[in-house]
């Protein structure tokens, strides 16, 4: 029989507390909707709270979650793309430029190819350490910084030229 492990109230506040910023800021910039992001953070944190079996990392796990999402979320967006860009309400000007630059961030990004801007992204946009980058996406401490070493240095050849 299978035991059942689960997770504190008081554990996951901790988690949320201490990473919820973070994720969020991530998702953001991943997919440039505030709302989305928020839904994004949130089903993750739903989704450890509701784990039954031992998560070693959690901020690996909470990472892999939304990266996870992020990409769903695009790929069934990208289906289904507006005709025109919506018109930002007067009131909505700080969200608007906040999506602004999600989307000059993003158009940069793209240039990349996508093993070295999600290392660049999770550095950049979520903090995160190389260490952490390398337990999040499985991959050696030598390989993150490589293809930030990599990523950067083209972005950089972008400006020159």
């Amino acid at each position: 029989m299978k035991q059942e492990l689960k997770i504190s109230n008081q554990q996951l506040g901790e988690w949320i507390d201490e990473w919820q910023e973070s994720l969020f800021r991530y998702a953001f910039f991943r997919i440039g909707e505030r709302a989305d992001a928020e839904d994004i953070v949130q089903d993750a944190f739903l989704k450890i709270a509701s784990t039954t079996s031992s998560v070693q990392n959690p901020k690996a796990y909470l990472y892999r979650v939304v990266t996870n999402s992020c990409i769903n979320l695009q790929r069934s967006k990208s289906r289904f793309q507006p005709i025109e860009p919506k018109i930002p309400s007067q009131n909505s000007s700080d969200e608007y430029e906040a999506r602004e630059e999600q989307q000059r961030i993003a158009r940069l990004l793209d240039t990349l190819p996508d093993k070295q801007a999600e290392v660049i992204r999770l550095h950049i946009h979520a903090e995160l350490k190389f260490t952490e980058i390398a337990e999040v996406l499985e991959i050696p401490v030598t390989t993150v910084k490589s293809r930030f070493t990599s990523g950067i240095e083209r972005l950089k050849q972008l400006f020159i030229n």
